[in-house]
């Protein structure tokens, strides 16, 4: 028996044309269904948990249309985007890629780098005008990832970097898989003084025969350089962005979160990305090979055996309430997780500004706390079970775990689309979000990165 608890739109995963989708409820699982006229009927798991994901919708944000549009009336929503008068929030973040050359060669890459037939590695003012564009439609404080492919196989990086500040863009995260940095502090040092707020770096678990999985080689001695050779250098933080996959490394989750908590203040953050199936992927998506945010927090509390729970995670509501949870925590000083996060808080009480509160938490949380640099602090470090040093500790030494759902065609729809604030930049001066850019049909077929690089 099932129930149909909504309606939206989605794409084919063959032609990649808008068509019309259900979501349904089977045995308390939540369940998107889509048919093309052409190509048949999909049924994709998207949620464990109906009534949670029916409470979720209390969290939503008020809809926020873009003051600043590139698209005026869309006629086919997603194939129009830009932003236009039909998406309901501002950009929380934004995505610059700068190259899609790469140093690895990983068998999982959503943007299919050193393989996706083209190449794109643009000049410095071709990158100047993508940060134009979002300070022309972003406010205050503006938060930008530059990506690729691997950033820091550029030279000139720094210079990217320095120009993006000196242009008025408050927070700069390099997404790396840290090769590099791991490899030369110099650079690292350059980066550094050119205003590297932090890094989203690549980090798949402590053990290399996950890496040997998903990225073709051993890494977890490279990884800890890295991190070694941040810390050294000082003023950038550091979020561990994890991919995660099932029978690779989702039984390794609470290994990963108390590695970070072993490393702050320099760790400031993990970040889990389920498996979406996009660009470069190794076998066919099931549900048995996916794993949704419940299922993930669920495991978290499992293996971390309750220090941080599965009620600790809340959705940003900045997008779309499906796509995202977080949770924040002080790391005491043996290391374990004081949670500052609970469901039991219920939804905001404010939310028609969220993706500015957004981009201020990520600038603020994410970056190095220079306040931690000043080495060991008896009044901080020690354990006296006193309030006064809870607080100062608080300060510095704080980790925020959280996950997003990136959606790929198969479990992709409107309804989540049209609230995304994570925006990618073109090269035409559009804004798209992050899944549709990155959408894939079965076949390889690009909905928007083919067409954005290859102009």
């Amino acid at each position: 028996m099932s129930e149909e608890i909504g309606t939206t739109d989605a794409l084919c995963p063959e032609c990649l044309k808008t068509i019309h989708a259900k979501k349904i409820v089977e045995n308390d699982d939540v369940y998107i269904v889509k048919t093309c006229p052409e190509h048949g009927t999909w049924k994709v798991k998207i949620w464990s948990g109906a009534e949670h994901y029916k409470y979720l919708y209390e969290f939503a944000a008020v809809p926020k249309t873009p003051t600043k549009r590139a698209v005026g009336d869309v006629r086919d929503c997603p194939h129009d985007c830009g932003l236009c008068n039909r998406h309901l929030q501002h950009s929380c973040v934004n995505v610059v890629e700068v190259t899609n050359h790469c140093n690895l060669n990983c068998p999982v890459c959503f943007a299919t780098a050193n393989g996706c037939g083209y190449d794109f590695h643009p000049d410095i003012e071709t990158i100047r005008g993508m940060f134009q564009t979002v300070v022309d439609f972003v406010d205050s404080p503006r938060c930008v990832q530059i990506s690729g492919g691997e950033p820091t196989i550029r030279d000139d990086l720094p210079e990217i970097v320095k120009m993006a500040k000196d242009m008025g863009i408050e927070h700069i995260e390099v997404n790396t898989n840290g090769v590099r940095i791991g490899n030369d502090i110099e650079y690292l040092r350059k980066l550094r003084e050119a205003g590297v707020d932090d890094f989203y770096f690549q980090f798949d678990g402590t053990d290399d025969a996950i890496y040997m999985k998903t990225r073709g080689r051993p890494m977890f001695d490279l990884k800890q350089q890295a991190i070694k050779n941040v810390a050294e250098v000082g003023g950038i933080g550091i979020t561990l962005v994890v991919t995660v996959v099932p029978g690779v490394n989702l039984d390794h989750v609470g290994e990963i979160i108390r590695f970070a908590a072993r490393n702050t203040p320099t760790v400031k953050g993990v970040h889990f990305q389920p498996i979406f199936h996009v660009g470069r992927y190794p076998v066919d998506p099931t549900d048995d090979n996916r794993v949704n945010l419940p299922q993930l927090a669920h495991e978290i509390e499992v293996q971390t055996k309750g220090m941080l729970k599965a009620d600790n995670f809340m959705p940003t509501s900045c997008s779309n309430v499906h796509c995202d949870m977080k949770s924040l925590s002080v790391v005491l000083p043996d290391y374990s997780l004081f949670p500052l996060t609970t469901m039991a808080l219920g939804p905001p009480a404010k939310t028609d500004d969220i993706a500015n509160k957004t981009r201020k938490e990520v600038s603020e949380f994410w970056r190095f706390i220079e306040v931690s640099m000043d080495g060991e602090d008896e009044t901080r470090d020690k354990d006296d079970h006193t309030w006064n040093t809870f607080i100062k500790r608080a300060k510095t030494h704080y980790l925020t775990v959280s996950a997003m759902a990136f959606q790929d065609v198969w479990t992709g729809e409107t309804e989540r689309w049209e609230r995304c604030c994570i925006h990618v930049v073109t090269l035409d001066r559009k804004l798209i979000p992050f899944c549709l850019f990155n959408t894939t049909a079965r076949d390889g077929t690009t909905l928007y990165r083919k067409k954005t690089f290859c102009q």
